[in-house]
């Protein structure tokens, strides 16, 4: 027994001995040597702001979601649109910035700071309408207006193309309004113009006011407009009454400004001459000897009789001989190319000289004009001459408006050939 206890005890002591060299060495080799510590490279962290994490958000303004809006994140090209409810989600990093922005929009800028859910309320922008256009006896901002409008530049169309007629002038530059010339007799060549249509009561040319005083748009020199305003719809008929049921034009002229004394000049001289004539037939032996062509080719005798053919072709080597009867043969045997008798040829001349300039307490503006259009028929051209003066002055110290003179126009236009100043 005292044997195979003792046996027993070295069995167990050779086994906790091995089983402790075991775990030391599985320890030491586990344990990185100071060499080891030396040359190994840090594991990389992840940091706050490089994390990434996703952003749900809607875009809306005062009255309700925006669809198509553009949110990105700040200084980068990460982003995203809404959908049709102004929804949005974009995965950026914590601390990012995102910027939303849409047309007629002020750009805004939203700071994440970890948010998951965003709520971008953005507001209209209103610069991009601040153009004034003239309304009723004044202006108006287009962002306030309600009616529709169409506003032309009319100085830069006097400078581009030659203009002797302002309702001519009209023709394709303005949306809505028709603009038909009924004759080119000088004088009594201006447009009849419609906007939006024909109407059904009494008159239907619309309002013309020039500087808020109903007038002839024709009676005023071109070169003295500044503005045409254009009033379509029935909201005009609030400011004018149900005289502007047509529409209304209105008219700008130029005003003077503060400074030097300055003279301008306008002139064109241009040369006039009829076009796109008929050919025609002006010998009668031609004309003849051509209808008895067609009557052969139908199988018919001859219209005129070949002696008849001669004689007007005899005759008319002599126009002014004298037949048996006394009279010239350019009246007994005519061969008249009329379009040549009635249609001529000429030049028209336009002139303009105008005076600008004045101080901060008066300002003058006074222009002259000058148009001679001998027309393409005798006896109905026009000379028109036209006079105009505007002066606004400061009458008291006070306040920084000036008070309009009104501006004078005066138009005296008579016909060539006995016609009466009107």
């Amino acid at each position: 027994m005292t044997k195979d206890l003792k046996r027993c005890d070295v069995s167990k002591a050779m086994f906790l001995g091995a089983t402790m060299f075991l775990a030391s060495i599985g320890i030491a080799s586990a344990a990185p040597s100071s060499d080891t510590l030396g040359s190994a490279e840090p594991v990389p962290v992840a940091s706050p702001q490089q994390a990434k994490h996703t952003v749900k958000g809607v875009v809306e303004d005062a009255l309700g979601p925006i669809a198509g809006a553009n949110v990105v994140e700040k200084g980068t090209t990460n982003g995203t649109i809404t959908d049709m409810d102004g929804n949005f989600s974009l995965e950026v990093s914590a601390n990012a910035i995102l910027v939303v922005s849409y047309i007629g929009y002020q750009n805004l800028e939203v700071p994440v700071k970890g948010q998951a859910n965003l709520t971008i309320s953005l507001k209209e922008d209103s610069q991009a309408l601040d153009e004034v256009v003239v309304v009723g006896y004044g202006t108006q901002k287009k962002v306030n207006l309600t009616g529709s409008v169409s506003s032309v530049n009319f100085e830069e169309q006097a400078l581009s193309r030659p203009i002797t007629n302002v309702s001519n002038a009209l023709a394709g530059i303005s949306a809505g309004v028709q603009v038909m010339q009924n004759s080119g007799q000088p004088g009594s060549d201006g447009s009849t113009i419609r906007i939006r249509g024909v109407g059904t009561l009494n008159n239907q040319d619309p309002l013309v006011l020039i500087d808020g005083v109903e007038g002839s748009m024709d009676l005023v020199n071109p070169q003295d407009i500044e503005n045409i305003s254009v009033l379509k719809d029935a909201a005009s008929s609030s400011i004018y009454g149900s005289r502007a049921a047509n529409g209304v034009i209105l008219i700008t002229t130029k005003k003077g400004k503060a400074g030097k004394l300055s003279v301008s000049y306008t002139g064109r001289i241009s040369y006039a001459q009829p076009t796109n004539l008929i050919d025609q037939i002006t010998d009668y032996a031609d004309y003849m000897t051509w209808i008895n062509e067609s009557f052969e080719n139908i199988g018919q005798p001859n219209h005129f009789a070949q002696s008849t053919i001669d004689l007007w072709r005899e005759k008319s080597k002599d126009p002014n001989g004298v037949n048996e009867n006394g009279v010239p043969n350019y009246i007994a045997y005519p061969n008249t190319n009329w379009q040549d008798y009635l249609f001529g040829h000429g030049l028209i001349n336009d002139h303009n000289v105008s005076v600008n300039g004045g101080s901060d307490k008066i300002r003058v503006l006074m222009s002259a004009g000058y148009l001679d259009n001998p027309g393409l028929v005798e006896n109905t051209g026009i000379k028109k001459y036209t006079l105009r003066a505007n002066i606004e002055a400061k009458v008291t110290g006070k306040g920084d408006g000036l008070v309009d003179g009104r501006n004078a126009n005066v138009c005296f236009s008579g016909r060539q050939g006995g016609g009466k100043l009107r």
